[in-house]
């Protein structure tokens, strides 16, 4: 158990890249909307009818302005830490899950983040003059909970995936990841072609609890995938 603390303890080492640069980008997304809502306002738009409640609960910028960066993260924290932490005498498996004792550190900031933002959003009566940036429909329409377990799961998964990829570079190479990415990207184009048929019955009997169950075998898979990469990489 102490190594794996260890191995937490050295993910958290840079707090500027692990915690202030996505309140940053959440930041940006909150000042871009409240600007775009705004202007709309100033074009004529009612913020007091429904129709403009359902326009502005489709923007979704806050959904997919974070993944980028956490896969990115993800991939960078297990390049530059796994030489140092085996350096030190981590072993492989603890050093996978201390990662991932990261990750969910990484996840649960996140998401207590949001859903104090959220309360805010809906205590200010939307900022104050109607603008909606994390009431949203891909975040639960305003239900605190639902927000904070689609945005701790959507962050675990993408920062576990990072780690993946980032396995695969430490070893096998540059190359390691782009064959990873068409391999992978070659079995989801599998898979809807075999559902083809049937995508839009799926798609639409698809519930968020199957979303989320889905999202933790993902995450899971990725953990195994980045553990069984570790156990033969070369410390460089």
């Amino acid at each position: 158990m102490k190594h794996i603390t260890h191995v937490t303890r050295l993910h958290l080492n840079k707090p500027e890249i692990m915690f202030r640069t996505p309140a940053f980008i959440i930041a940006l997304v909150l000042i871009i909307t409240m600007i775009i809502s705004f202007a709309l306002q100033r074009a004529g738009l009612d913020p007091a009818s429904p129709a403009y409640a359902d326009g502005a609960r489709s923007n979704i910028a806050v959904a997919y302005a974070l993944p980028g960066f956490l896969v990115y993260y993800g991939v960078q924290a297990v390049s530059t830490t796994f030489p140092f932490a085996l350096a030190l005498g981590t072993t492989r498996r603890a050093y996978v899950l201390g990662t991932a004792l990261a990750n969910l550190i990484l996840s649960v900031f996140v998401a207590a983040m949001l859903t104090v933002l959220l309360w805010i959003e809906l205590a200010t009566d939307h900022w104050f003059f109607g603008s909606y940036a994390l009431d949203n429909y891909a975040l639960g329409s305003g239900d605190a909970w639902v927000l904070a377990v689609t945005v701790f799961l959507g962050t675990f998964v993408a920062v576990t995936i990072g780690g993946f990829f980032g396995a695969i570079w430490v070893r096998f190479g540059t190359k390691g990841p782009t064959i990873a990415g068409v391999v992978l990207g070659l079995i989801i184009v599998l898979i809807l072609l075999a559902i083809a048929p049937n995508f839009i019955e799926i798609v639409t009997s698809i519930t968020r609890g199957d979303l989320a169950v889905g999202a933790i075998v993902v995450a899971l898979l990725a953990l195994v995938g980045t553990w069984v990469t570790m156990r033969r990489a070369a410390v460089r």
